[in-house]
């Protein structure tokens, strides 16, 4: 998966218009950085500035994007979270990244989403 997850990163930066996210995904990352042991925040600091200056597009949480995620989470019942994943790799002809096996899984329409690690 480290391999997987470093050659996104490389494809990233070469070209980071395929991989819009939603203005969520910093506050997300911020989350995860947190809880990483011994993390502080010079360290949690620098890695946010890191992903920024990969330069990827944040969508807002528009009505429309909210409003096909809020189908995505009735008919499939992924997270709301991950509901805002997939509707924008819909409304972006992209994908959703993610590392989680059981909510991929929930997702019929196997265009949107790449299991990494699988």
């Amino acid at each position: 998966m480290v391999d997987e997850a470093a050659q996104v990163l490389d494809e990233i930066g070469c070209d980071p218009t395929p991989y819009p996210v939603p203005d969520l995904f910093m506050n997300e990352l911020l989350a995860v950085l947190c809880r990483l042991p011994g993390s502080r925040s010079p360290q949690v600091q620098e890695a946010l500035s890191m992903v920024e200056a990969l330069d990827m597009a944040r969508v807002g949480n528009g009505h429309e994007l909210l409003a096909l995620a809020a189908d995505f989470a009735g008919r499939w019942n992924p997270s709301g979270y991950d509901a805002v994943y997939i509707a924008l790799a819909a409304r972006s002809d992209g994908v959703w990244l993610t590392t989680d096996a059981r909510a991929a899984s929930r997702i019929p329409k196997s265009s949107l989403v790449r299991l990494l690690g699988a």
